[in-house]
């Protein structure tokens, strides 16, 4: 869903306007009017929101010292403008970025020279060069902030929830201990606590019930069984651009790194697919931690989309998780997701495997089906000749 932020600042002569806004183009007139205009609606430091048609604003109002203005104060409010209603626990981090963002503009003696730009041409040379510094530093600033909102109120995919239970060992272990068949409460309790036993036993199970995993049943009034529902897989397939390649004709596109790129990739399927059961349950455990850890996937999802450029990969993050972002993407690269290339004196990054999280019908319970009875057809009948 989309996100814009944006810093007001009255302006002495104007009153409240819009001094910059992330992404570029996407506040309209009205909107930036609109916006600008909910600085008159307070009068004391601090956070409020405001609804207007299918948006919410969540701004945040502040002053910062300034030698230029008169009362000595820039007058300044920062808001995220959502186009959908939070949950509490989000609404929390986007007050703690925007009380961050104020607090970062505060502790600069000097940035209020960013906010008279407009004026440069009656500014002494020194002054002049103040004024740009401080403007770049206070847009790349909201910059910053918009990513980190995006980080921070991104709703998680229905394959990130699923990953976020089963990158744990012992539910991942537990799911493959059901997959063989149904076991009982008491032996399957027994062997939960033999391999994790600083853990409570019923809190999994009454999860994975909540989540409708696995059912219960009682035989009589003592004996319980526990069965799989579902059997969660995490495996990966070729990246669809190569899937695009194979399917299409090579002169009706350009192909020269997916020719770069395609042997790369049908080398690592061929040993892919001779991988023992248990290196894929291996290899199934990290592909659960990848969906579930929100850097790697921001990644994933990217590359999805294409192939990036190396030096932009740095722009899909925020500056406070950029140090994170090498260690993702050797990470990636160290289990065969992503893969550099050079094409034209140009490094890019792309996916060598993409990874896909599938719910599927217990296999025991699928090799229990009776298989489809053929019609019979029954022999014509013709009267004996006497």
């Amino acid at each position: 869903m989309k996100t814009i932020v944006a810093l007001s600042y009255f302006h002495r002569k104007i009153g409240p306007i819009v001094f910059y806004s992330y992404p570029d183009h996407e506040l309209d007139d009205q909107l930036s009017t609109r916006i600008a205009n909910i600085m008159d609606q307070t009068v004391s430091e601090g956070f409020f929101t405001h609804s207007f048609e299918n948006k919410i604003s969540m701004n945040y109002y502040f002053e910062v010292h300034s030698d230029w203005a008169r009362g000595n104060k820039e007058m300044l409010m920062v808001s995220s403008v959502f186009y959908r209603q939070l949950t509490p626990e989000l609404e929390q981090n986007v007050i703690n970025l925007l009380t961050e963002f104020s607090e970062k503009l505060q502790s600069n003696e000097e940035i209020y020279t960013a906010f008279y730009i407009n004026d440069i041409n009656n500014m002494e040379e020194q002054e002049r060069e103040i004024i740009y510094k401080n403007n770049s530093l206070v847009k790349l600033w909201v910059k910053e902030l918009y990513w980190a909102t995006v980080e921070d109120t991104r709703e998680k995919s229905e394959e990130e929830k699923i990953a976020t239970l089963l990158n744990k060992k012992h539910i991942f272990f537990t799911l493959k201990k059901l997959s063989k068949g149904p076991i009982s409460l008491e032996e399957l309790n027994e062997w939960f606590n033999e391999q994790f036993s600083k853990l409570n036993f019923y809190q999994i199970i009454n999860l994975l019930e909540e989540r409708q995993l696995i059912f219960i049943n009682q035989i009589g009034f003592v004996e319980k069984y526990v069965l799989l529902l579902k059997e969660v897989n995490a495996e990966r397939i070729p990246p669809d651009s190569v899937i695009e390649y194979l399917e299409e004709s090579p002169e009706d596109m350009e192909s020269d790194i997916i020719d770069i790129l395609l042997p790369k990739v049908q080398d690592y399927f061929s040993n892919y697919e001779n991988k023992t059961k248990e290196e894929l349950e291996e290899d199934s455990f990290i592909l659960f931690q990848i969906v579930s850890d929100s850097k790697k996937y921001n990644v994933l999802s990217e590359l999805r989309n294409g192939l990036i450029p190396k030096d932009k990969l740095p722009r899909l993050v925020s500056k406070r998780t950029l140090e994170y972002l090498t260690a993702s993407l050797d990470f990636l690269k160290k289990h065969d997701v992503i893969e550099e290339i050079k094409y034209k004196n140009e490094r890019y990054t792309t996916l060598k495997t993409n990874i896909q999280i599938t719910t599927a019908f217990p296999e025991y319970l699928r090799k229990l089906l009776l298989k489809e009875s053929k019609p019979v057809v029954a022999e014509k009948y013709e009267p004996k000749h006497t």
